[in-house]
């Protein structure tokens, strides 16, 4: 053999290891069993080879939750199993690198009999986690027992999928275990119903825009404590934006500072502090904790209004592929979600995060992402052009796209094979046509996407697909209203559109106050340049001796809104909280909760509204709570 051909076959078995490697990250698979009674479920789960019973349990020693400063979190249930998720702190673990999971460890996964000296070294030297899990939250009795590596090239985060390993419609708890005693809290997450199972009921909860700057999380915690199957994660789970310190300091302890000194998160190390700090607060532990998330983004995880190709038009008007690569790297490590990832792919595609979710015959859930392929809004990039606006002729472009070609050919294959007797849309922007002053008040939602709207609202209407409900967020607003095929009066109604109001970020009246008082507002549902614009053409709506404040405007704004879009029966943008869905065989019934402030750590919960969709109409039966 000659240096050439040496040469080669060194680096075909380096890029073999190194695909190996990346296999097994990306799909967060364990790699070791243990003394487990369904030992005989994890043969797809782990290596084909014989576990090592030879390699003792690493044992709990110290106090519960020292060493995980995110606590823990699982994803993506399915009837078999979830994504389990951790991060351990780097100071008291080593962990794992890249390049020592790419030689001997790779070669004693893919082969049986082959020598297992360097996985059993890594585990005895405490470079992975030992994850447990259990029908009962003491641990009494084991399911099974498994090692997972701590990522120490991904901010030490861990990454376990149970898909395929667990029984369906059962509650199980987990916990991770290191070799120097670290145990971390217990996690619980529920199963779902075997694919095509008879399913009477659901609980499904859901929430978005959560600015760790501007409030405490107390929706979250009340969330946590609902009787949920899972919940789903509209977006903005983090902001990318901190803003000046100097207008950090209202509240205690909710301020970021980023590594890199700069108002906004432009490096890993940024996102990843982002992460970390957000995963931090009690809230937000609790949820993760006690129930599985299904989670998509909207702009935020990356920057303000985001659309192809990588673009920041707040920052840069220039694509930026590093920076949103950055993100969904740093995504990706922090989210339990299950979806493909290509670390060497571009942009677009090292990850795909729509897919979805079925829930035996009762639901079928599809969640897709609004950011990554959309094209840039109709009308310009100004503040103005997007917010506030007359409008363009190119909104009812048919070269325009939200979801792009390849996403919206899935998404309405998935609309039309939906064999759940409720079809679920998770979607992070506004689908109902929302004017006001006769303007445009958001061309960044679907109503700068018309064309593409109208072929989903075409689709629906030709399939006689019943039960469409969508569930939305990134307006800050509460709101229930009726998609339809052309927003007129007397539009065909093809389905029921259920928005959240956030969990923290600013709603409209907090925005037209902080415009009034001249105080920057960096998560408000609307740039202050278009806020500063409504509250003057409000104004004007009212003599000079009349007294203005927030609550004066937002009162006239909603009589506006209601006015002008008849459509929508509910509007509330005054408070902040989270929603629940319940479904059954009869009905969907949805129910709005508030808090009373994000100011304070604690807070009180209150009903919004609660209002019922009934199997095979088209109709909002509003049951508690003020109309408008």
């Amino acid at each position: 053999m000659n240096n050439n051909d040496h040469k080669k076959n060194i680096e075909v078995e380096y890029d073999k290891s190194r695909r190996t490697f990346l296999k097994y990250f990306l799909a967060g698979s364990a790699v070791m069993a243990l003394e487990a009674t369904g030992l005989t479920r994890l043969s797809s789960m782990v290596s084909p080879v014989q576990a090592a019973t030879a390699i003792n349990p690493y044992t709990a020693s110290q106090a519960i939750g020292k060493g995980f400063p995110q606590s823990v979190a699982s994803g993506d249930p399915t009837p078999t199993g979830a994504m389990l998720w951790t991060r351990v702190d780097p100071t008291l673990e080593t962990g794992l690198t890249n390049k020592e999971f790419s030689s001997e460890v790779i070669y004693w996964l893919e082969n049986k009999g082959g020598n297992d000296a360097t996985l059993e070294d890594g585990i005895n030297q405490g470079k992975f986690i030992m994850f447990e899990i259990s029908r009962k939250s003491d641990f009494s009795e084991l399911e099974m027992r498994g090692f997972s590596p701590i990522w120490k090239d991904h901010d030490s985060v861990v990454r376990v999928d149970l898909d395929g390993a667990l029984s369906s419609q059962q509650t199980y708890y987990y916990r991770f275990i290191t070799k120097s005693g670290l145990v971390s809290k217990t996690g619980r997450f529920k199963t779902l119903p075997a694919v095509g199972a008879d399913v009477a009921s659901a609980s499904i909860g859901y929430v978005s825009c959560q600015d760790y700057t501007n409030g405490y999380f107390n929706a979250l915690g009340y969330m946590a404590d609902e009787e949920m199957d899972f919940f789903l994660h509209l977006g903005d789970y983090i902001y990318e934006s901190v803003g000046d310190a100097a207008y950090q300091g209202n509240i205690d302890g909710r301020q970021i500072k980023l590594l890199s000194g700069q108002a906004k998160a432009f490096t890993i190390e940024d996102y990843r502090t982002l992460y970390k700090t957000y995963r931090s607060d009690k809230h937000l532990q609790k949820l993760h904790e006690n129930h599985a998330m299904v989670g998509i983004w909207d702009d935020h995880e990356f920057a303000n209004d985001t659309y192809y190709p990588a673009v920041a038009p707040d920052d840069n008007p220039d694509s930026d592929p590093n920076r949103r690569l950055v993100a969904n790297q740093v995504w990706f490590e922090y989210i339990p979600a299950r979806v493909p990832y290509n670390p060497e792919g571009t942009f677009e595609d090292s990850v795909k995060i729509y897919r979805s979710v079925q829930v035996g015959n009762l639901a079928s859930i599809i969640m897709t992402d609004e950011r990554l392929y959309r094209s840039a809004h109709p009308c310009g990039q100004g503040t103005l052009d997007r917010y506030l606006t007359s409008g363009c002729e190119d909104i009812n472009l048919s070269s325009r796209t939200m979801l792009g070609k390849t996403q919206k050919e899935w998404f309405l294959n998935e609309l039309k094979n939906a064999k759940g007797t409720w079809k679920i849309w998770g979607n992070e922007v506004q689908v109902t046509q929302l004017k006001a002053l006769g303007r445009y008040l958001n061309l960044d939602a679907w109503d700068g996407y018309a064309y593409e709207r109208r072929q989903i609202a075409q689709t629906v209407l030709d399939n006689g697909i019943q039960n469409f409900l969508a569930l939305t967020g990134d307006f800050h607003t509460f709101e229930a209203g009726y998609m339809q095929n052309e927003y007129v009066r007397g539009g065909e109604k093809y389905g029921v559109e259920l928005m959240v109001g956030s969990v923290t970020s600013s709603n409209l009246r907090e925005t037209l106050r902080n415009s009034l008082n001249n105080i920057p507002d960096l998560s408000s549902p609307i740039p202050m340049d278009a806020a500063d614009d409504l509250v003057n053409r409000l104004k004007s709506r009212f003599s000079v001796l009349s007294t203005i404040t927030a609550e004066l405007l937002f009162k006239e704004l909603q009589n506006i809104v209601k006015l002008e879009n008849p459509w929508i029966e509910l509007f509330d943008s005054t408070t902040h909280g989270y929603a629940l869905l319940q479904l059954s065989k009869t009905k969907a019934k949805w129910t709005a909760y508030k808090v009373d402030n994000i100011e304070r750590p604690e807070a009180t919960k209150k009903l919004l509204w609660q209002c019922e969709v009934p199997n095979g109409e088209v109709k909002i039966d509003v049951l508690e709570g003020s109309i408008f």
